[in-house]
């Protein structure tokens, strides 16, 4: 065979990055957040044709709460999931530790926002976490406590009312939309785009199910793991 078949076929083989306990996680946050995305925008616009239609699908009024309310708890019961999975697992906190910010996410951003303006002759290197991937960990984390502690408010309403006054009711159901509608667009518009939609990964990256990448694309994506497990003797 031909060196330079060899080297394709060696580029192309895949290992495993995201191992099976994140697929997990990752597909029940997916389904969780999407029923609750799909039974919010319901209640959101519940006077328009598409509000209607979405209450129509989902079975009516009523079991669109019960929808909305059983995905709430699946979202609760996987959060605590990946909570425990931090704390107990070894894995785990190694993976938590490297989405930690870090001063050379703010300098790897600068860079490419340099290369992509045609200022800087080479992408910077970049790691198993880049500052995409710790940014969207990070801000999604943050809107889901907002929408979780909003949630509980809404939620046992009955019970707060003895607590809390009346304008605080509002703005929990005014940060709880809103929040929505911001989780809506940073998977749509941003996180759908760079694991799916961008060039090379059209029409869909299959590593959020078997968790594998090419040695490919693991080089010219994270070059900094691969450099690093190439070392190691683990490729």
């Amino acid at each position: 065979m031909p060196s330079d078949q060899v080297k394709e076929l060696s580029e192309e083989r895949t290992i495993e990055r995201i191992n099976l306990q994140l697929r997990v996680q990752h597909l029940a946050l997916m389904v969780s957040v999407t029923l609750l995305i799909l039974t919010g925008l319901a209640l959101l616009y519940q006077d328009s044709v598409f509000g209607r239609f979405l209450i129509a699908l989902e079975g009516g009024f009523e079991t669109r709460g019960i929808i909305h309310r059983i995905a709430a708890g699946f979202l609760i019961a996987t959060v605590l999931y990946h909570f425990l999975y931090i704390l107990f697992s070894r894995v785990g906190h190694e993976e938590f530790m490297q989405l930690l910010p870090r001063v050379q996410d703010f300098k790897d951003y600068g860079a490419t926002l340099l290369y992509d303006l045609g200022l800087r002759a080479e992408r910077p290197q970049l790691d198993r976490y880049s500052y995409r991937e710790k940014f969207q960990y990070w801000s999604f984390g943050l809107f889901v406590v907002i929408m979780i502690v909003s949630g509980f408010i809404l939620w046992f309403h009955d019970w707060f009312f003895g607590l809390l006054p009346k304008w605080a009711f509002d703005v929990a159901i005014a940060v709880h939309s809103g929040t929505g509608t911001l989780i809506l667009i940073l998977l749509t518009l941003w996180h759908l785009y760079l694991v799916h939609l961008s060039p090379g990964r059209f029409p869909i990256d299959w590593s959020f199910w078997d968790g594998k990448i090419s040695l490919k694309h693991l080089q010219q994506e994270h070059p900094l793991e691969y450099k690093r497990l190439k070392e190691k003797g683990l490729l």
